[in-house]
């Protein structure tokens, strides 16, 4: 009989979750039917679980799902997910967050999502495994899990057995298409093929997937029928280079994430072990982290944090409950706030370029919620500043309040010119007209460097050259730039390389680099920033932080955030503001 009746939420009492019964079915198009019931996180023998991870998809809650008798929709994905999950002979007992928590509009509903995505990887983490659903599948990638295990193994053996190594190449080419270590060519290219479709999977994309494969403690891989566990498929991925495909073009997994993984697996949600990175490898994992976020999806802008809640509280940054019924704007500030507090640097704030001023974010909230290339924000290494203040020196002042944030720092200099670096901005014109705009930009810099009688910093002169070259590549002197960097640095105006050829590299460096200027400061500095900077914006140390390019407000010590900057003899605390030099400035 068809269930007629709507299913019925009832409030979950205290620290308690909800989990489905789904009930076996003999063939797939039979009706999708469970039981529902509440267990209480704190009951160390509840009735054990697998969490599902998946993609919402369609929003559209359209299949029905028979609850005990009644009626409860969902979306396309999810049916699936469930149809292709279930037993033939014995149920299986999930989570699966869309059913299991209410999804309503009523406030009722909105608390009890509050708290439960405060709870979020608990859940995970005391799930037996979660079940990563990717979709259907087909037999390519039925073929691929079959050999994602051995990649990871070989990748093992040889780490740590190498003398067992050629034995084991034998046995395993006896089932797999494998010649002296290496897949025929044949099936080489259909894995990559299948490893491509894969990683284009919306569930890569998702910000919520992060936590929830962070915290499980064993992790399986689904498509149709097909399955591989979480270890191979990283192992496999890490090993090979070549099944990320070529650079861009797979959407490759985000190093952070990776990192992430393997940093939190199985650990409680207290805290990170410290002993899991390397030297300052936290700090800079977790400035990736928050920086690639806003290239993460979700539905609700809220989640862009709320989804990492968990994540920020092994981390020891305790954010405030999640609230669905706040602003954006507000969740942010918070998260913000949080991880400054609690780092007790300024770090977060340069991790992207500020939001747009029609946004109606503050300048100093990161902007998660546009697209943007890690490289560009972080070119400066914002991690390896090395000043280090007291632990008792609060990094705000009271002036934190209202959308504003108080520091103390210094202003050291006014842009008073801007000189873009060699870019090509006509694409119409000729080889020869774009490279003659190259040289000049560099005669333009090289003659106002040499006009400097001396440094502010007291660096010589001819090493001030090389800033112009510095956005484009890390090491310029030997990359096809060298001679440029070389005709810049010893400073001859006369006889600049003649080889158009440069054009293409130039252009492909800017490509990734993003559009940065240079810039020179009325007391003297000159260094580089992203071209919003404009005339009349000040350069800031601020404590703990290396140089932004401020913009003035009305009021004398308010300014906006435009960008974060590289500036020559000013990076890394080497110039070190007095006591006297200090100010409050509010961004």
């Amino acid at each position: 009989m068809t269930s007629t009746a709507t299913f019925q939420y009832q409030p979950l009492p205290e620290r308690s979750i909800r989990i489905i019964k789904l009930l076996p079915a003999r063939r797939p198009r039979d009706p999708l039917k469970c039981n529902i019931e509440a267990i209480s996180l704190d009951r160390s023998k509840a009735r054990p679980y697998e969490a599902l991870s998946y993609v919402w998809g369609e929003p559209a809650r359209q299949w029905p799902l028979d609850c005990g008798g009644e009626k409860l929709l969902v979306t396309k994905n999810c049916h699936e997910a469930m149809v292709n999950l279930r037993h033939t002979f014995t149920p299986r007992v999930l989570w699966i967050d869309a059913i299991c928590i209410n999804q309503g509009s009523d406030n009722e509903a909105v608390q009890e999502r509050n708290g439960q995505v405060k709870m979020m990887g608990e859940i995970y983490l005391r799930a037996k495994r979660v079940l990563i659903w990717l979709g259907p599948g087909d037999a390519s990638t039925a073929l691929l899990f079959r050999y994602l295990p051995v990649f990871n193994s070989l990748d093992r053996i040889q780490d740590e057995y190498p003398g067992l190594e050629s034995v084991t190449y034998t046995l395993i080419a006896q089932h797999f298409d494998i010649r002296y270590g290496f897949l025929v060519r044949r099936k080489y290219m259909q894995l990559l093929e299948s490893m491509t479709t894969i990683l284009k999977n919306p569930w890569f994309e998702r910000v919520w997937t992060i936590q929830e494969v962070a915290f499980g403690r064993k992790c399986v891989i689904i498509c149709g029928k097909s399955s591989v566990d979480w270890e191979s498929f990283c192992g496999a991925y890490m090993a090979e280079p070549r099944l990320r495909g070529p650079t861009g073009s797979l959407g490759n997994l985000i190093p952070p994430r990776w990192k992430l993984y393997l940093s939190l697996r199985g650990s409680s949600l207290q805290a990170i072990p410290q002993t899991r990175f390397e030297g300052d490898g936290q700090v800079k994992f977790e400035l990736e982290l928050l920086s690639e976020i806003r290239n993460m999806k979700a539905t609700v802008a809220h989640d862009k944090v709320y989804s990492l809640y968990s994540v920020f509280q092994a981390m020891g940054i305790h954010l405030p409950s999640p609230d669905y019924g706040k602003d954006v704007t507000q969740v942010f500030e918070e998260a913000t706030l949080a991880y400054i507090r609690s780092r007790q640097n300024l770090n977060i704030i340069a991790i992207t370029l500020p939001p747009d001023v029609s946004s109606g974010f503050p300048s100093w909230v990161p902007d998660w919620l546009t697209l943007g290339r890690n490289g560009s924000a972080l070119i400066w290494k914002i991690a390896d500043f090395n000043a280090q203040y007291l632990s008792t020196t609060p990094i705000l002042t009271d002036g934190t309040r209202d959308g504003r944030l108080g520091v103390i720092g210094t202003v050291i200099g006014k842009i008073i010119r801007k000189f873009h670096c060699p870019l090509i901005l006509d694409q119409g014109r000729s080889r020869s007209q774009a490279y003659q705009e190259v040289i000049s930009t560099c005669l333009d810099w090289l003659r106002s460097i040499n006009s400097l009688a001396k440094y502010s910093s007291g660096e010589d002169i001819s090493l001030v050259r090389q800033t112009l070259l510095r956005p484009y590549h890390a090491n310029v002197p030997s990359s096809k730039l060298g001679a440029l960097y070389h005709w810049c640095l010893r400073g001859n105006v006369t006889s600049p390389p003649a080889d158009e050829t440069l054009l293409e590299d130039i252009m492909e460096k800017r490509r990734i680099r993003g559009n940065w200027v240079m810039f020179t400061l009325d007391t003297g500095y000159c260094g580089t920033a992203h071209q919003s900077c404009q005339t009349g914006d000040v350069l800031a140390l601020l404590r703990s932080l290396n140089p932004l390019v401020l913009r003035p407000q009305s009021n004398s010590n308010e300014f906006r955030i435009v960008a974060p900057a590289y500036c020559e003899g000013a990076m890394n605390g080497a110039t070190s503001p007095t006591t006297d030099e200090l100010e409050m400035i509010l961004v």
